[in-house]
């Protein structure tokens, strides 16, 4: 259990205190490596020292003993037998060299040796060699100062054989102590070479030991900190491969992970709960769509109502849904009701109850509000009376209320109900049914638009056949009278009745102005009448452009005469032929011919011309005045009904308004355009645009 709890405490820490103590531990292997490796220098730095400082030197120095000596042996001899002084050059200062080589072997053998056998194996070895050396130069130093004195050839021959015994046994005393120092010499240097193979060797398994050790330690926690990451981007990928239920482990890995595997979970919770909402808020929308479309086209509101009341219904997974609109004085219009199988329908509502959820209702529209009981009975209703009512009635236990409203008031009402337990309601459902409710509210005004439309273009086709009839009727009454008038007017004129002064024929003159002013008009308003009785369409036949510009300057020439006008008359090629009714394309040219003399001086020129466009394959004619031309802010209202230049009435020039507008709906009726430019003072040009006849454009391609 103990091992279980540190290892469990051991996982759930930090990263942070996890690599410290990995580096704290590479630190210490670092260092355990750098101690054996320094150990094994020191060890190979001793034995190295021990042959290079101290046995080297001693089998050096024991050598210069020796080298010192045979000088010194040498040169004696050689004075002894030649009894030549010269011969004693190698001797002379040899006993102090001798000393000095002795003293130099004396520090190095106590420096080389220690306590133990070596050390009393040198002593004795040196002592036996100083014992022979202090031997040979005591003998030494007596024979040379007996040969100094003259000593005789036997003593001499007796002292150099005892010389030559003493330095044997020197030589045999140096030779044993060297023999030592070379064995000694030659143990180091082995030992040496095997201290440094022990310490190379020591070293690189401890260098590998550590490197291994790091690297099982670095691999395991390694492997503690990116398996947890590894599960977690594995969880990742399974839920972007459409598994949102999988979750990351939480129970391994470093503290860091299981909080991050936390969170990612808690995360993931949060957007599965939304996924969810998303998806309930979209179903939601659809069904407000599907709802409004049948809305839409239903025949009328009951057919709405019904199919609001189980399109809520099934949508909602509700067990009833009512719907009921009335009028201004709260009468029912229509009602409907929805509930699932086995689910009796919901009877008369009591009127106290109707009355009180009326009242709720105008209080909900006037704020812009809602009702959404999750619990009908709950302790949380504010009228628990009335709650138990409506549940009595209704069998209700959650529900939601919202008006149906139409300006200031309510037209209605939508109740979305379950029946036998709470229901929590979310934002969406509420917010489908009160955008269901706004739908009914506009189908039920475009509704009574729709009837107060037609009632009021029932009215308006009525008044037009009334307007039209009146018009026929009054332009016909009115021509038999005027046809009388006009035959009497034209015999007193002509002296039937007798003659009349200056003064009477100024009276008839002026009865003939306004008859023939009064034709105008009653033919404009047959025309006119006409016009709106045929329709946009027009029928007829092939019509030369050429003969009625031709008949129309012949008719109009008095009037022009009688002005001072002249008319420039070029009536064109005798292809301009167009197709319609050349009654009124008659009318639409005297029309424009007239108004040109009317609104020209004494002395002008009315240019009235007529082309035909090979290109665009259509009739041009043309007429041109210098007359008083109309104000630029006039000329847009030139083709409305009545309307007349504002310059026109200031110089009393008499006409109706009517004639420009009759030419412009002719001339839209043949498929063509009438296009006027006009500058005041200067004239004004109109141009009647009309396609050819299509089987003269056949003659021209």
């Amino acid at each position: 259990m103990i091992n279980l709890r540190r290892r469990w405490s051991a996982e759930v820490q930090p990263i942070a205190v996890r690599l410290r103590r990995l580096v704290y531990l590479v630190w210490v292997l670092i260092l355990l490596v750098c101690a054996t490796a320094v150990g094994a220098l020191q060890i190979q730095a001793n034995e190295s020292d021990r042959v290079i400082v101290t046995i080297g030197p001693a089998v050096v120095a024991n050598g210069q003993v020796l080298q010192v000596m045979t000088d010194a042996e040498t040169g004696l001899r050689g004075y002894e037998i030649s009894n030549v002084p010269a011969m004693l050059g190698p001797y002379l200062g040899a006993h102090k060299r001798t000393e000095a080589a002795l003293a130099l072997l004396q520090r190095q053998l106590v420096l080389g040796t220690h306590d133990g056998t070596d050390a009393a194996l040198y002593r004795r070895l040196q002592a036996k060699q100083r014992q022979t050396v202090d031997q040979w130069w005591t003998h030494a130093l007596i024979a040379e100062k007996a040969m100094r004195q003259g000593q005789s050839a036997g003593a001499l021959k007796s002292r150099v054989l005892a010389g030559r015994v003493l330095f044997d046994s020197f030589r045999e005393a140096n030779a044993a102590l060297g023999k030592t120092l070379r064995v000694d010499l030659g143990q180091a240097q082995a030992a040496a070479e095997r201290t440094s193979v022990a310490g190379t060797a020591t070293s690189i398994a401890a260098t590998l030991a550590a490197l291994l050790l790091a690297l099982v330690l670095g691999r395991k926690a390694a492997r503690s900190m990116s398996q947890p990451i590894t599960e977690l981007r594995d969880t990742v990928a399974r839920q972007r491969q459409g598994e949102p239920g999988a979750r990351a482990r939480e129970d391994q890995g470093f503290l860091e992970a299981r909080s991050l595997a936390a969170d990612f979970n808690a995360l993931s919770e949060q957007n599965l709960v939304l996924q969810e909402t998303q998806e309930h808020a979209l179903t939601m929308h659809q069904l407000t769509f599907e709802i409004e479309r049948a809305i839409r086209t239903a025949p009328d509101t009951q057919h709405a109502l019904d199919f609001l009341c189980a399109a809520l219904g099934e949508g909602l997974g509700a067990d009833r849904v009512m719907t009921n609109t009335v009028d201004s004085n709260g009468k029912v219009v229509a009602r409907s009701q929805w509930h699932v199988p086995h689910v009796p329908p919901v009877g008369e509502i009591p009127e106290e109850l109707s009355a009180f959820v009326a009242g709720i209702a105008q209080d909900l529209w006037l704020s812009s509000s809602l009702v959404t009981r999750n619990d009908v009975l709950g302790p949380e209703v504010q009228f628990p009376q009335q709650a138990i009512i409506f549940h009595r009635e209704t069998g209700a236990r959650a529900v939601i209320m919202v008006p149906i409203g139409l300006g200031d008031r309510v037209i209605g009402m939508i109740y979305v109900i379950m029946l036998n337990q709470p229901r929590a309601w979310t934002e969406s459902e509420a917010n489908v049914v009160q955008q269901v409710a706004a739908f009914v509210a506009r189908v039920f005004v475009e509704s009574e638009y729709r009837l107060q439309q037609n009632e009021y273009v029932d009215r308006l086709e009525r008044l037009d056949r009334q307007k039209t009839d009146f018009l026929s009727t009054v332009s016909h009454e009115l021509r038999t009278p005027l046809t009388s008038i006009s035959g009497y007017l034209e015999l007193l004129q002509d002296g039937d009745a007798g003659a009349h002064t200056e003064e009477e024929q100024r009276m008839l003159e002026v009865i003939d102005r306004n008859t023939n002013r009064l034709r105008a008009l009653i033919e404009d308003l047959l025309v006119l009448n006409r016009i709106e009785s045929d329709g946009q369409g027009v029928s007829g036949s092939r019509v030369s452009m050429r003969e009625l510009i031709t008949h129309s300057g012949q008719e109009l020439s008095p009037l022009a005469g009688g002005g001072g006008i002249e008319l420039a008359i070029d009536a064109g090629p005798e292809q301009a032929i167009v197709h319609g009714d050349s009654g009124l394309l008659y009318r639409a040219v005297v029309n424009i011919v007239s108004n040109a003399i009317k609104f020209s001086t004494a002395g002008g020129v009315v240019t009235i011309s007529c082309t035909v466009d090979h290109e665009s394959h259509r009739v041009l004619f043309t007429c041109e005045d210098r007359g008083i031309g109309i104000p630029i802010e006039d000329q847009d209202h030139l083709f409305t009904r009545f309307y007349r230049a504002s310059n026109a009435q200031d110089q009393a020039i008499p006409g109706t308004g009517l004639g420009l507008s009759i030419v412009k709906q002719i001339v839209e009726d043949h498929g063509g355009e009438l296009r006027l430019s006009s500058v005041e003072g200067e004239g004004t040009t109109i141009v009647m645009d009309l396609p050819l006849s299509p089987s003269d454009e056949k003659l021209w391609t």
